[in-house]
């Protein structure tokens, strides 16, 4: 009904599902019409099958892992299903959009449909990694699992070891540790002691022995050990443990992200730091400044776990592996920062695609979920990709009304999604 309005009267929209986007006008259209899909947070277990979810269009992680907790399970969680989703859990389960086995969409025209690999099988693949170009999804049926890791652990470094992090990081990725099922470097600028740190966290099924010192190389070519900082063991549930980092998220703040994919190489890595280190200079006195780089690797296991149920759209290759998606996470206090803001995103993009690409370490995929709002998240899904979604685009919603009135996020066809007339009374 309320679809059908917004397009009789050609009115911009948005739809507010979870909310998480930092993307102006991904989940709230500025005199416009908002699709709230708050109200539609149930979570229960699909047709008596135990080890499928059926959730609303309007849930968070947290009502999905409220329900699988009690029952040792859970589920591939992550911002946004419909965009790919890096989770805890990506080294045994893919990604969160790999997980899906049904989709309930409302399609343009306002009719009901269910995607799945056998029924819509077209429309099916596309929201897998296709965002919100297709309809508006208000149900998703997921796979489930049992015994999921307990074990998570944080280590802070001294900054003097940043190679040898980095190399960690490679090694691993490269070659998993036993019972480990997500790593992630941490590179940042903390703002209270002015100064740069690098920490790593992991999650695993069983606890890990972590080092106290790293190696590092001195500047007469011997190795001495460097002691670890600070070391954080916890055993928790998944939800205690989103919530616990969720604090990284505080509301009050505004929000850039950024995403670039490279080869695994501590090398680059570590030359993708100093490139950040060079360029915070102009923001650094910005209130309320909180700025980090996560490393988030692809490893080959993972990208073999998104061939399930007829694949993704995303257009990552095992052969091409492992990769790393380097995230950057940007939060300010006052709006009249902004335009430095975002000039400084757009630099660092820039700075770390031309340093991947002078050590022929780049990779064309961009991490739309949190891809910065100027970058081309589409391109880089590669030729084939990108026409099949921009086929079932125009199969599903032959008038673009998905493209023209919901201006919000990463668009398919962003020459479709003209200036159109704020429209506050119907």
């Amino acid at each position: 009904m309320v679809l059908a309005v917004a397009r009789r009267h050609e009115c911009h929209f948005a739809v507010l599902g979870g909310g998480t986007s930092p993307f102006k006008g991904a989940s709230v259209a500025d005199q416009g019409i908002t699709i709230d899909l708050q109200r539609m947070r149930d979570v229960e277990f699909a047709d008596g099958l135990d080890l499928r979810i059926s959730v609303g269009g309007g849930a968070r992680w947290a009502d999905v892992y409220q329900t699988l907790d009690p029952k040792n399970m859970s589920a591939v969680g992550t911002r946004n299903s419909l965009t790919g989703g890096i989770s805890f859990f990506s080294e045994h389960h893919g990604w969160a959009c790999d997980s899906a086995v049904e989709f309930e969409v409302v399609l343009a025209d306002s009719t009901v449909i269910k995607a799945t690999q056998y029924a819509n099988a077209d429309l099916f693949w596309a929201l897998k990694g296709g965002g919100n170009n297709f309809g508006i999804v208000t149900r998703i049926v997921l796979e489930v699992f049992r015994d999921p890791p307990r074990w998570y652990t944080f280590q802070l470094f001294n900054l003097g070891d940043l190679f040898t992090v980095f190399k960690r990081l490679e090694n691993h990725t490269n070659t998993m540790i036993p019972h480990v099922w997500q790593i992630a470097t941490t590179f940042g600028w903390h703002d209270p002691t002015q100064r740069f740190v690098i920490s790593e966290r992991m999650v695993a099924s069983e606890q890990i022995e972590l080092p106290d010192h790293v190696l590092r190389q001195a500047p007469d070519g011997t190795w001495e050990k460097s002691a670890v900082l600070q070391t954080n063991v916890y055993e928790r549930p998944i939800l205690s443990m989103a919530q616990k980092m969720d604090v990284m998220n505080a509301e009050g703040f505004y929000n850039f992200f950024g995403s670039v994919t490279v080869s695994s190489n501590a090398e680059l890595l570590l030359a993708l730091a100093r490139v950040f280190q060079n360029e915070i200079d102009p923001i650094r006195d910005a209130k309320g400044l909180q700025v980090y780089i996560v490393y988030n690797p692809i490893t080959v296991n993972a990208m073999n776990q998104m061939k399930k149920r007829g694949g993704n759209a995303l257009g990552l290759l095992s052969e091409n592996g492992p990769l790393t998606v380097v995230n950057i996470n940007l939060h300010w206090s006052h709006k009249a920062d902004e335009t430095r803001m975002r000039k400084f995103m757009r630099q660092l993009i820039h700075r770390f695609r031309e340093t991947a690409s002078e050590m022929d370490m780049l990779n064309p995929y961009v991490f739309q979920n949190h891809a910065f709002e100027e970058q081309d998240v589409f391109s880089g899904y590669g030729a084939k990709n990108l026409a099949q979604l921009k086929d079932t685009r125009q199969k599903v919603d032959p008038d673009a009304v998905f493209q023209r009135l919901q201006p919000g996020f990463f668009k398919l066809e962003p020459k479709l999604t003209t200036a159109v007339e704020i429209k506050s009374e119907l």
